[in-house]
């Protein structure tokens, strides 16, 4: 986060940011956000979510005016969809999706998902408040010598958060209502088309992370028998709706309203997934490989057959 935090910093004293912000305006055009705004799903997308925050505390300040309440749930819940790329499509790649493939769905999905809570909020004419952002996360054009000294306290911030999302996510572990939302995702899972030995790393990815259920499939990937469609449904889908808990709530912290972060999210990663099951319900292990996995997953499963 310190170097996303000196690069903005930089970009902002150099005048560079209209540039990025012109060459992506059509793009933020669709979702209906100013185009200043595009600096902060890039660093989301670049460094992680954290990263994204820092960068929206930091341009906050030099926005024309306010996001809307609407405008902020459509901003972080793209970040949601499309954030630690280098990091989580690495992830993917290694499990046998290609890189490019998983890329395009979440970068592709956050602005369909984007355009589609822009059009329901704006259709519905809710969330249409102003956003007031508090002073010490936002206070504005400071010298280097005060920008460093509040750079430090939103680290700290962001280190306390942390702390406390991860102790959440134990507890929850600890009473047993992680089993208890398990149980409740598997059926769903199943209709979707997911085989029942990726199931249980699928929901894992979901609830706990991509990290953690994508190096479950990145092991499960090296035995004999595995399938490239369950692979990818599963990555698929957790790509789309990964650490329902831990980004969650963060983001609602944020300030993102749980429509958009939750109930839309989540229905909209289903449909994608399902989607793609419809689509290549009539490829072969062989076609599907070749269209969607890597070469390395061609030679440990495919070749051998």
């Amino acid at each position: 986060m310190i170097p996303v935090s000196i690069i903005i910093r930089l970009i902002q004293e150099f005048g560079v940011l209209p540039y990025i912000s012109g060459a992506l305006e059509p793009v933020m055009g669709i979702v209906g956000l100013p185009a200043e705004t595009a600096i902060v799903w890039l660093s989301a997308m670049v460094v992680n979510i954290y990263g994204g925050l820092l960068s929206l505390f930091s341009i906050y300040p030099s926005l024309s005016e306010p996001l809307t309440h609407s405008q902020l749930t459509i901003l972080l819940t793209m970040v949601l969809l499309a954030h630690t790329i280098p990091v989580e499509v690495g992830i993917a790649k290694k499990t046998g999706v290609k890189f490019w493939i998983m890329f395009l769905i979440r970068f592709l999905g956050a602005i369909a998902l984007g355009a589609i809570l822009n059009g329901i909020y704006s259709l519905t004419g809710t969330l249409q408040e102003p956003v007031v952002m508090p002073d010490f996360l936002v206070p504005g054009h400071l010298g280097w010598g005060d920008w460093a000294l509040n750079e430090l306290k939103n680290y700290g911030l962001i280190i306390a958060v942390i702390f406390a999302l991860v102790m959440f996510v134990r507890l929850l572990e600890v009473v047993g209502f992680m089993k208890f939302i398990n149980k409740l995702f598997l059926p769903l899972l199943g209709w979707l088309g997911i085989s029942e030995r990726m199931l249980p790393l699928t929901v894992i990815g979901m609830t706990m992370g991509l990290a953690y259920g994508g190096g479950l499939i990145v092991d499960e990937g090296r035995k004999e028998g595995m399938k490239p469609k369950d692979i990818f449904f599963a990555m698929t889908l957790m790509g789309l709706f990964h650490s329902i808990f831990e980004d969650t709530i963060l983001i609602i912290g944020a300030g993102a309203h749980w429509t958009g972060v939750i109930l839309v999210r989540a229905i909209f990663a289903f449909a994608v997934t399902f989607a793609f099951v419809l689509i290549t319900k009539k490829l072969d292990d062989k076609k599907f490989a070749r269209m969607f996995m890597t070469k390395d997953f061609w030679k440990r499963h495919i070749e051998k057959q």
